[in-house]
């Protein structure tokens, strides 16, 4: 107890002493306030990813047996994967393996390219029903801004323009990694056919569909309205403006000489497509 209160009494009673320490330290926290590093969004490396099988009508035993496990092992045949925090997920039609790199991973963007390019070459020794092999690696970026455009007297067309321009001058900046887009509305020309006219003409549907795809003009099917007779045919444009759709011959009888156009059966129009969700 007595050597407790030595160690109390000696602050007290060489005070100078004391003040002078409190100082120095004070100083020293000033300054070392000012010279750590600092840094408002610090460099964390995401060593985790996930890597999706497709498998279209397979059963979860299916799944498991003739794409989960020859996955797994595929992976585990690259030195940087951690197999014990590796997990598999097998289920109706799908497979996630949830893969995660060793501690001493440091560049993990060349060790995701790696896999990236394997599982290419891996994929032909899957069954032929497995559509595709999906690998994310990305999921930890966080969005630091979202910018809104919208304007009452801009067409669409515009407002993309004017969001590509920004987009070019915000990638300039050094401190941002990556700009997407989302919203956008892409133009379409749209043939509203008459059905009337095209049974006058004699042609079918799937003449006209195939006669528009050898003329170079990608076609979509469209939807039927028999209230009206018409069906649109969306046509994705190709630097085709809307005259040089309309006058397209899709019909020649050789004896007569007559021919039909585009614009003899349908109605050609430049829009937007239909906005499948709002935000």
């Amino acid at each position: 107890m007595g050597s407790k209160m030595e160690w109390l009494k000696w602050p007290l009673e060489h005070y100078p002493i004391s003040l002078l320490i409190i100082s120095i330290f004070f100083v020293l926290g000033i300054f070392g306030m000012y010279d750590m590093p600092k840094d408002e969004f610090p460099h964390a490396t995401i060593r985790q990813g996930v890597v999706v099988a497709v498998y279209p009508g397979a059963t979860t035993e299916e799944v498991e047996l003739q794409v989960a496990r020859p996955l797994e092992r595929y992976l585990f045949t690259y030195g940087e994967v951690n197999r014990v925090k590796t997990t598999t997920t097998s289920q109706n039609g799908m497979c996630i393996v949830m893969v995660k790199l060793n501690d001493d991973v440091n560049n993990k963007d060349e060790v995701w390219s790696k896999i990236k390019h394997g599982l290419n070459g891996f994929k032909s020794q899957l069954p032929s029903g497995v559509l595709a092999i999906v690998v994310n690696d990305d999921f930890g970026n966080t969005s630091a801004l979202l910018i809104a455009i919208e304007s009452d007297q801009r067409s669409y067309r515009e407002l993309k323009e004017y969001s590509d321009e920004l987009s070019d001058r915000l990638r300039r900046i050094p401190s941002v990694a990556n700009v997407k887009l989302y919203g956008e509305q892409k133009q379409q020309i749209s043939l509203y056919v008459d059905r009337q006219r095209l049974q006058a003409y004699g042609i079918g549907q799937q003449m006209l569909f195939s006669r528009l795809q050898a003329q170079g003009i990608t076609t979509m099917s469209g939807s039927i309205d028999d209230d009206d007779q018409q069906i649109p045919i969306h046509v994705e444009t190709q630097d085709n403006s809307e005259e040089e759709i309309a006058n397209q011959i899709i019909f020649s009888d050789p004896v007569t000489g007559k021919v039909a156009r585009v614009r003899d059966v349908a109605r050609v129009v430049r829009e937007y497509e239909p906005m499948s969700s709002r935000i």
